[in-house]
């Protein structure tokens, strides 16, 4: 039988361009997927080298805040694009949204209860109109109005 899952990461996978992916933790892997680098789960966050996908497993036996530390330095400064596997018991969805994850979908795996949420810095905030040259400072007029 296949793993729940297999899917998502087949499709996230699919839906990247760049052959740079980071596997963190136990995780299935697609047949014929791109070759990865895979780390286990309780690598140290300065030994994960930085890259642009990475597609991670939380352990169960992890605690919240190591939780939370290794999430957000994936998302800062370690990859553009994260899927993370969590287990619901882990943390709840109200800290995944806190770190500007969104939610993909729900497995039952043995009994537990596991939560995807992915994050892509490239759909995180659209870019605003107002945000352009057009409305920063001009010089044809400065001295001629005081602000």
């Amino acid at each position: 039988m296949s793993h729940p899952f297999l899917p998502l990461i087949a499709d996230t996978l699919k839906a990247t361009d760049t052959s740079d992916v980071l596997r963190i933790g136990h995780l299935p892997w697609p047949e014929g997927a791109t070759a990865c680098q895979a780390l286990p789960a309780d690598a140290r966050t300065d030994d994960i080298p930085t890259g642009q996908l990475a597609i991670a497993a939380l352990p169960i036996t992890m605690s919240r805040q190591e939780a939370r530390r290794v999430i957000a330095a994936l998302r800062d400064i370690k990859v553009r694009q994260l899927l993370v596997f969590v287990p619901e018991n882990l943390l709840d969805g109200t800290a995944l949204l806190g770190l500007g994850l969104c939610r993909q979908a729900r497995y039952e795996v043995d009994d537990l209860a596991w939560h995807a949420w992915s994050f892509d810095i490239r759909h995180y905030k659209p870019v605003p109109d107002w945000l352009n040259p057009k409305f920063w400072a001009n010089p044809e007029n400065w001295d001629k109005y005081r602000w």
